[in-house]
């Protein structure tokens, strides 16, 4: 008597659905996973099951494991080849099955470490949305940004870290999601490794993770970054920048963003937090100072260049002459802005669907401050060394730091000094300062 041999097929999606409806209930094996089934029942609906030996009990033993489509394939097989590995070792399928349903993913703890650490209702809300805007895009894969979109294709294996259950991430995997990262933002990736961190901290917090902390002890693999105090502009290639922004500020859409952008240069001013929001009841040209509504230090008011003046007199002037990009008629809620957003009202697609931009002044001007950079010739920098320059600057032409710290804002000369970091050409004019007064 021949034994009958059973025809294994490998599951795809277009096989399981093709799978036709009989009078009685049947089942397909899979080739991939020897004991996986997938059951066809009288009405048409599909399950896995897994058929495997238990030797303790000397006989088979058939558990179904999911519904198709609801579970996949690849979930599918994985998930039977644990329970045939649970068996292996001895251990009750049940609780094992309960074990891992009761382990957190890095996912789990992320959703649950936003609810209760970005309350709305707290402080210091910029950072927190600035860190939820980079745990969306680089940890949950939620953006609209194409190259981000793109980078997560090209790296899906290695960036789906969220999916995986925490003592499945080790310090290898971080470092794979880091240079994932890394292929697009140098800068981001090691923040990112932080943000894995402190989940992982919360996690441990929570009880929910009791081994070492895999981003710890990383900061050697990490990828090396400018200092804040180093990342500015030669005095030659602000200059450049200048004059660049003022003939691209000469095209009607792209004024508001030029003259907002050499604002934060001429004022030393963080440019999204304090100078593109700026009103124009906030200006006092005849004291020459601003009025802030807010301010990291809590300094309401700041002192401003002779310059910054300039700028500030020829955008009232434009504003005074009807400039249809700066100015706007007073029931217009954007006439108060020295920076109004030409895009406000205008219908744009969000996370949400296609929604009516509610900004009332400019703020994203990246791609425009992109376009300056390139028509200046100058090296690549973000918007904060705006701000760096302009500390630099006043140093190079001898400012006293008291003097900078208020232009700057800062409660601490110590943080001023940071920040002013003294360049080559300056020191050696100053030695030749030193020279000449030996002499006399």
């Amino acid at each position: 008597m021949t034994r009958e041999t059973q025809i294994r097929n490998k599951y795809t999606e277009a096989m399981i659905k093709k799978l036709p409806k009989k009078n009685q209930k049947y089942y397909v094996l899979d080739s991939e996973v020897i004991g996986l089934r997938i059951y066809v029942q009288i009405t048409g609906e599909k399950s896995f099951y897994l058929q495997r030996y238990l030797k303790e009990f000397k006989y088979s033993k058939k558990t179904k494991i999911g519904d198709w489509p609801e579970m996949s394939i690849a979930a599918s097989r994985k998930l039977a080849a644990l329970i045939k590995a649970d068996n292996v070792q001895g251990k009750d399928p049940i609780v094992a099955a309960a074990e891992r349903a009761a382990e957190k993913t890095l996912g789990d703890v992320c959703a649950e470490y936003i609810s209760k650490k970005h309350d709305p209702k707290t402080k210091d809300q910029s950072k927190k949305k600035a860190e939820k805007s980079s745990i969306d895009a680089w940890l949950m894969g939620n953006s609209q940004d194409p190259k981000i979109i793109d980078t997560w294709k090209k790296h899906k294996e290695d960036l789906s870290i969220n999916s995986k259950q925490l003592s499945k991430i080790n310090a290898e995997t971080v470092l794979e999601y880091h240079a994932a990262i890394s292929t697009k933002n140098t800068y981001v990736a090691n923040r990112m490794v932080g943000v894995i961190g402190k989940l992982f901290n919360y996690a441990k917090v929570k009880g929910y993770y009791s081994s070492d902390n895999p981003a710890s002890k990383l900061k050697k693999n990490l990828n090396k970054e400018i200092k804040d105090h180093h990342d500015y502009y030669s005095t030659a290639n602000m200059n450049k920048l200048i004059a660049a922004a003022l003939k691209l500020s000469k095209q009607h859409d792209k004024r508001t963003g030029c003259y907002a952008i050499l604002a934060s240069l001429f004022c030393g001013g963080r440019p999204q937090s304090e100078v593109f929001n700026l009103t124009v009841d906030q200006i006092d040209l005849k004291n020459m100072v601003i009025h802030y509504k807010k301010t990291k230090t809590g300094q309401w008011t700041r002192p401003i260049t002779p310059r910054m003046v300039e700028h500030l007199k020829l955008i009232i002037k434009h504003r005074s002459d009807a400039d249809p990009v700066l100015y706007f008629p007073k029931e217009d809620l954007r006439h108060k802005y020295l920076f109004p957003n030409s895009n406000y009202g205008l219908i744009r697609r969000s996370k949400r669907g296609l929604k009516p931009c509610k900004l009332l002044h400019v703020k994203d001007v990246r791609k425009l401050f992109a376009e300056i950079k390139k028509v200046a010739g100058v090296e690549d920098r973000d918007l904060k060394s705006l701000r760096h320059t302009f500390a630099v600057f006043c140093v190079s032409q001898g400012i006293s730091l008291r003097v900078i710290q208020k232009y700057l804002g800062h409660k601490s000369i110590q943080t001023t000094e940071i920040y002013a970091a003294v360049t080559d050409d300056f020191i050696q004019q100053e030695s030749e300062k030193i020279a000449a007064g030996y002499v006399a």
